[in-house]
C-alpha cells in the first residue's frame, strides 16, 4: 500500500495491538509468536513472556497444539521425535527396561513395547529414546507427517509477490512435525461453507476496524477509504489452502486464516517481521493494523 501511518499513530496503535495481542489464546497457550526472519536454525518461539529456541529448524505441534521445548532430531534425513513427550502428551504411561533397553507404553487396555535396538522406528539419541513418524503414526495417532519449509518455488496470492502456505503446514518457514489423534468435528462443516462463515466474520472485524480508523484520523476523510478496500477485496477473493492438523486452512494475502473444525474458533496468522498467531475478535479494534504497518 502506497499509504503510511504517521510515526505517531503507529507508535501508539501497535502499542495498544501488543496489549490486545497479549490476551489472545491459541488453544491451550498464549498466543504464539514466530521469528525466522534470522533463518531457522536461529528461529524462536514466543508464548506469552517465555522464549523457546527453535531446535534443529523444526517445530513440533500435536493435535493442532504447538509444543515448544520438543526437539525433533534429524537423522540421516529421517525426523526422529522424542517419545516420551509425545507419548505422555498422547495419554501413555512410560516405563523402561534398562536390561533389555526397551520402553513400556501403557493406556487403558493397550499395552505397547518398543525396542531400541536393531529397530528402524526406535533408538536411543543423548540417552533418550527417539522415534520415527511411521512409529507415531502406526503405533499412537491417527496421523503423523512432516512438512518442509517453504521454498523459493512458491504459489503467489494472485497479482501479489505474497507466498501462499504450502499445504498441511502450520508455520511455513519451519519444517513442521503435525502429530493427530482422531478429531471429532463440530457439524461436519464443509470447507466451503466454512469460507463462507470465515469471510463474514473478516468482513464484520474490517467493518468495525474502518470505524476506529475513521475516528483516529477524522482530521483527515478519506485517508484510509483505498486501503480499506483493498483488504475488502482480499476477503473475498479469498483462496482455500487445504486441510492442515484440525483446521481449514484460507488465505487472503497478508494473513492466513485456520478455521477449527472442532469448536469453530478461528484463528489469524500474522505475518510481518515476526509470524503471530491470535484468535480472532472482530471487536479488536487493531484486527488489520499489521496490514496498515508493513503496507
Amino acid at each position: 500500500m502506497k499509504k503510511f501511518l504517521s510515526f505517531i499513530l503507529v507508535f501508539v496503535l501497535v502499542l495498544s495491538m501488543s496489549m490486545n495481542i497479549s490476551k489472545a489464546k491459541l488453544l491451550k497457550g498464549e498466543i504464539v509468536g514466530f521469528a525466522t526472519d534470522v533463518g531457522p536454525e536461529d528461529a524462536s518461539i514466543f508464548i506469552a513472556d517465555k522464549t523457546y529456541p527453535v531446535k534443529n529448524g523444526t517445530i513440533l505441534f500435536i493435535n493442532g497444539e504447538i509444543i515448544p521445548e520438543a526437539e525433533v532430531i534429524m537423522d540421516g534425513g529421517k525426523a526422529m521425535l522424542p517419545l516420551r513427550l509425545i507419548a505422555e502428551k498422547l495419554g501413555y504411561e512410560l516405563g523402561w527396561n534398562g536390561a533389555e533397553k526397551k520402553v513400556t507404553l501403557k493406556k487403558a487396555d493397550k499395552s505397547i513395547d518398543v525396542a531400541t535396538t536393531k529397530n528402524e522406528m526406535a533408538k536411543l539419541i543423548k540417552n533418550t529414546t527417539y522415534v520415527t513418524c511411521d512409529f507415531v503414526e502406526k503405533n499412537l495417532a491417527e496421523s503423523a507427517l512432516v512438512t518442509e519449509s517453504l521454498g523459493d518455488d512458491f504459489k503467489k496470492f494472485y497479482e501479489t509477490q505474497m507466498p501462499i502456505t504450502q499445504d498441511k503446514t502450520i508455520e511455513r518457514s519451519l519444517r513442521n512435525v503435525i502429530i493427530d489423534e482422531k478429531h471429532e468435528y463440530k457439524d461436519n462443516i464443509s470447507s466451503d461453507d466454512a469460507m463462507k462463515l470465515v469471510k463474514e466474520k473478516c468482513l464484520e472485524g474490517l467493518k468495525n476496524f474502518e470505524k476506529v480508523m475513521k475516528e483516529k484520523a477524522k482530521d483527515e476523510p478519506g485517508r484510509f477509504d483505498d486501503d480499506i478496500k483493498l483488504i475488502e477485496k482480499d476477503i473475498n477473493r479469498m483462496i482455500y489452502i487445504g486441510e492442515v492438523s484440525k483446521f481449514y486452512r484460507y488465505t487472503i494475502g497478508p494473513y492466513d486464516v485456520l478455521y477449527d473444525r472442532t469448536d469453530g474458533k478461528i484463528y489469524f496468522q500474522i505475518y510481518s517481521s515476526e509470524t503471530y498467531i491470535k484468535e480472532m475478535d472482530v471487536n479488536d479494534e487493531n484486527l488489520y493494523m499489521p496490514i496498515f504497518i508493513v503496507g
